[in-house]
């Protein structure tokens, strides 16, 4: 008699034990063949019965359809569009066990870098209500999400991971999308404060925009409670003037205030981000005295709250806006003299430096999702005696780090910080130290 496992195929129905929460927030089982099967919307330790909705030689992805004995830390997800909306993948899973499970991948990731002091789970201040940042896909007039694993948009007039001032105006914006012509549109990002609103309007480059319709934009945002509009094609972004008036104070601590613009990165979730650099802060003081290197530096997130803690910064930044808003905030803060600002991709940027035989002593880095692999032969040579790596990918983070640890650094200190509630997000925060 064949004892051959009958071959599995998409759509299938499957009966799973869960193990464990894999990185990303989907749970691990095995299939009859043996397979890795990263299941949605499961917990570990549960049964369900999930339907396989993609197949490839090594693993399976598939849905929960039935939970058939439940985790105790399941918990009934108050978002009426949760599993339709592609956001928020766990609802599912109460908020204590959540961050514990990203401390957890945090801790995975950075595994292979041999021995290390355990990642420390850093809470989310708040749990619900916390994003000031929302951009939100436009199509055929619906405003919304994409659906899982889909390019359909889920429309939406209220997020419970939104702040409030981003939910005030998101009827308007739905409403006035239907009422119009928006082929031209492909995404709006909502930036959003107590007091004040603004609203980035993504455009197709290819498709000419007539001032009738720009104008018509403009209105519909108006109308809907936006103090001001700011038009994107691809990554130009219209003119804009930095002011205090024209953007939403995002970290107002130690005699200094940060403020965010519509169009340029700024974290989300403004309450972790003060965590976030309080972190970068703690970790920078224990450095030895000496400048600092702040590569990726954005608007200046990280170099502008050590240039008031005393330090002399140098930040790198690729985005002329960017360091535009950095400049503006600097003397708005009387720090312009301690911070110099160079445009610039960071790998080149640092090599001149080593080029230069500039010395720093500590060098704090927050790269794009991708990592900053190719920063990291240039960063070793230049030696800093610390570097923080702040990473919203800690796989990214960890191959960065290894080759880091190959020169001569040694890892001390991580952290799990949670930006996201509810999301398979986390960001991972680590210290380096020169032999």
């Amino acid at each position: 008699m064949s004892t051959e496992t009958p071959p599995l195929h998409q759509g299938q129905v499957l009966e799973l034990e869960v193990s464990e929460l894999a990185a990303g927030g989907r749970g691990l089982a095995r299939a009859p063949d043996g397979r890795a099967v990263f299941v949605s919307g499961s917990l570990p330790g549960e049964r369900v019965r999930a339907q396989l909705t993609r197949l490839k030689r090594e693993y399976m992805e598939a849905l929960a359809q039935e939970v058939l004995s439940a985790s105790p830390q399941r918990t009934r997800p108050p978002c009426p569009l949760y599993g339709r909306c592609g956001g928020c993948s766990l609802q599912h899973l109460e908020y204590p066990a959540q961050v514990a499970a990203k401390a957890a991948w945090v801790q995975q990731a950075l595994a292979r870098l041999g021995p290390l002091p355990a990642a420390q789970p850093k809470a989310s201040p708040l749990v619900w209500g916390y994003r000031h940042r929302v951009r939100l896909a436009v199509q055929q007039g619906g405003l919304g999400f994409f659906a899982a694993g889909t390019n359909l948009v889920v429309p939406l007039s209220h997020c419970p991971v939104a702040a409030e001032g981003v939910n005030r105006l998101l009827p308007g914006l739905a409403q006035g999308l239907t009422q119009i012509d928006a082929r031209h549109l492909s995404w709006l990002e909502v930036l959003a404060g107590p007091e004040s609103a603004f609203v980035t309007l993504g455009l197709d480059p290819r498709r000419p925009l007539s001032n009738r319709w720009r104008a018509e934009l403009r209105r519909l945002c108006r109308r809907a409670g936006v103090a001001a509009t700011r038009l994107a094609w691809g990554r130009e972004l219209e003119p804009w003037e930095y002011s205090r008036e024209s953007g939403v104070a995002y970290y107002a601590e130690h005699g200094l205030e940060l403020t965010a613009f519509p169009g340029l990165f700024v974290q989300a979730n403004f309450a972790a981000n003060q965590r976030l650099i309080e972190l970068v802060l703690a970790a920078a003081q224990d450095a030895p005295a000496g400048s600092a290197l702040d590569l990726y530096a954005g608007s200046g997130n990280f170099g502008l709250p050590l240039a008031r803690a005393g330090r002399q910064v140098l930040a790198v930044e690729a985005s002329a806006e960017a360091l535009a808003a950095a400049a503006w905030q600097a003397g708005q803060a009387g720090l312009a003299d301690q911070v110099e600002l160079r445009a610039a991709e960071a790998a080149p940027a640092v090599a001149d430096l080593v080029a230069q035989d500039r010395r720093f002593a500590l060098a704090v880095l927050d790269p794009p999702r991708a990592g900053a692999r190719e920063v990291m032969g240039a960063l070793a040579r230049l030696a800093p005696a610390r570097i923080i790596y702040v990473s919203c990918h800690p796989a990214a983070l960890a191959r960065d780090a290894a080759l880091l640890l190959e020169t001569g650094y040694q890892a001390v200190q991580a952290w799990a910080v949670d930006m996201f509630p509810h999301s398979g997000h986390t960001e991972a925060v680590l210290v380096l130290d020169r032999d």
